[in-house]
């Protein structure tokens, strides 16, 4: 029910947006996600996300910031357990076109856990393990721009904190996702 929400909260989201603004797009794709650390000897498993940004420019045809809220589902498999953590994730990229062809983007990405699910068959893990509600990182990227607004797009996003609420390994258990999806501006 929450994702149906937070997808039919996304599809207003867009078109509020496409009615005010112009640079507008949508972007989608797979996610491959793990997390940091050998205590959970994680290995990644794929997911998704979908959601709307913007360009806003700084330096014309050259330098953008481009703000962006998407649902972004992250899933990774440990020794004991299957994890999926949903995110409403907020970029806030700094974008720089090298060629018309090819642009970079960086900057921080704010996520905020919306659902999560544990599926384990070991003693230890419980369903409600304790999952941080906010898990603030730092996003790179590369596109490669096409013709009629089509963008095919890469990110590498890390977070700062670990995922879970465990005080003991907050080296560990950091989020680590792979982006790879497209994009089409309007």
């Amino acid at each position: 029910m929450r994702v149906l929400k937070t997808i039919l909260f996304s599809t207003f989201l867009l078109t509020v947006s496409i009615a005010t603004a112009q640079g507008v797009g949508i972007r989608g794709g797979v996610n491959l996600s793990t997390i940091s650390g050998d205590y959970y000897d994680s290995t990644s498993k794929t997911g998704y996300y979908v959601g709307i940004y913007d360009e806003i420019p700084v330096v014309k045809d050259v330098f953008f910031i481009q703000p962006e809220i998407q649902y972004s589902s992250e899933k990774f498999s440990t020794n004991l357990a299957d994890y999926t953590i949903d995110y409403i994730t907020v970029p806030v990229l700094a974008k720089v076109y090298a060629v018309k062809l090819l642009s970079f983007e960086t900057g921080p990405q704010f996520g905020f856990k919306i659902n999560d699910k544990t599926d384990s068959n070991s003693p230890l893990i419980t369903p409600q393990d304790d999952f941080e509600t906010f898990n603030p990182a730092w996003a790179f990227g590369a596109s490669l721009n096409l013709p009629f607004g089509l963008s095919i797009n890469g990110r590498f996003i890390s977070s700062f904190n670990s995922v879970f609420k465990d005080g003991d390994y907050n080296d560990e258990g950091k989020s680590q996702v792979f982006q790879l999806g497209a994009s089409l501006k309007f």
